[in-house]
Formats: C-alpha cells, sequence, structure tokens
C-alpha cells in the first residue's frame, strides 16, 4: 500500500484471503526500501488474532510461550517470511502466467503437509467442526491457516481473479478480486487507487495549462 508504513494492528486486509493478507505483511511490493510489518514474533502473532485467524485465548498463550522461547520465537518468524516470500513468487508467477519454481512448490507442499497433520475434527453442541491441535510446535499456530488458504487458492480458487496493485501508482500487494465483473485493480481505492487519479488529474491540468516558461 502506498503512503507512510503503518503498524502491523493499522495495515489494511484487502487481499480477501488470508494468504494473501499475509504475502500483504510488506508495505510495498516495487520498493527497494521498503518496510516490513513482521518484525518480531509479537506481531506475527498480533496480526493473526487480528485477522481471527487465532483466538485471544491462544494469541495470549502463543505470547507467552514466545517470551518464555526467544529461540524457537525467532526460529519460527524467520520461517514465516521465508513462507510468505515462497507464497509471494508463487501467486505472482500464476498472476503472470509464468511457470512457478519447483523448489517454491515443494516448499509449500512440505509447509501444508506439516498444516494438515495438526487439523482435527471437534465436537461442537450437536455439530462438529474444524479446529487445530497445536501440540508442542504451538508458536508455528499462525501459519496453519494461511498455508491452508495459499494451497486453496492455488488448487482450487480461480486464477484470474487473483491480482496484483500494478506499478507505478500501485504498491504490489495482492489480492482476490471478488467484484462482481472481475474489474477490480487496485488493492485498496482509497489509497492507490486515489494516488493514480491524483497523478492523472495532475497530467491532463499541466497539459491544459502550461507554465510561461520558453516563452
Amino acid at each position: 500500500m502506498s503512503g507512510t508504513p503503518l503498524t502491523i494492528g493499522q495495515i489494511d486486509r484487502c487481499g480477501n484471503a488470508p494468504a494473501l493478507d499475509f504475502v500483504n505483511t510488506v508495505h510495498s511490493r516495487l520498493e527497494i526500501d521498503t518496510h516490513d510489518y513482521l518484525q518480531d514474533y509479537a506481531a506475527l502473532a498480533q496480526w493473526a488474532r487480528e485477522g481471527g485467524l487465532v483466538s485471544t485465548g491462544e494469541h495470549r498463550e502463543l505470547v507467552e510461550r514466545a517470551a518464555a522461547h526467544p529461540g524457537m520465537a525467532r526460529r519460527v518468524l524467520q520461517r514465516a517470511i521465508e513462507l510468505r516470500e515462497v507464497m509471494y513468487r508463487l501467486f505472482s508467477s500464476v498472476i503472470r502466467g509464468e511457470d512457478p519454481m519447483s523448489s517454491d512448490v515443494e516448499t509449500l507442499n512440505k509447509s501444508l503437509g506439516a498444516a494438515l497433520s495438526r487439523r482435527r475434527v471437534r465436537r461442537v453442541g450437536d455439530a462438529f467442526d474444524w479446529s487445530w491441535d497445536p501440540g508442542r510446535d504451538q508458536l508455528d499456530r499462525p501459519l496453519w491457516p494461511v498455508i491452508l488458504s495459499a494451497a486453496d487458492l492455488l488448487a482450487a480458487g480461480d486464477k484470474r481473479r487473483l491480482k496484483e496493485c500494478p506499478a507505478p501508482d500501485g504498491c504490489g500487494w495482492l489480492f482476490l478480486d471478488t467484484s462482481k465483473n472481475g474489474t477490480r485493480k487496485w488493492c485498496n481505492m482509497r489509497t492507490c487507487g486515489n494516488i493514480a487519479k491524483a497523478r492523472r488529474y495532475y497530467k491532463r491540468h499541466s497539459k491544459n495549462h502550461p507554465t510561461d516558461r520558453g516563452q
């Protein structure tokens, strides 16, 4: 998203899918010196809680466990960032009609296997629902629904609806276009879309009102 970097709690979730929102935890994909919102494990846990991927109780447990095991927390965060970049490359290749790297597909599949091993069916009243069994690898918990989201988008989603906020006015964020006609262009019309509109207006205005220089 264009503009000044925000906090992890302020960034827009405009991807319409957990995996795409996760990829978008970088301020801009088109800037060389961009800002990474996942500065520490606490940021990852907060992002997951505010996105509804973990409960308030799970978030509290994750933060406490990370504080008790800082080395483990740093390793999980590093894996999360590496996985995020794998997902970005995979989705970008699909959007551009290119073949993804086999190593990226392999990495996602390996992560998917680990996530699925934690998937459980639980009794909820008179019905059943999906749940997660965190086990000893609890600090990985925020990543599991993200991994499933990525797999669903790649295997079952409409690839034509996967889009990237375009240059030069956009930020390179990814999103699933859920508009009726599939004509959405920007990650967010209030930010990147308005910047593009303002620049187009400026260019038109400049052409219609030339300066006095050179006269």
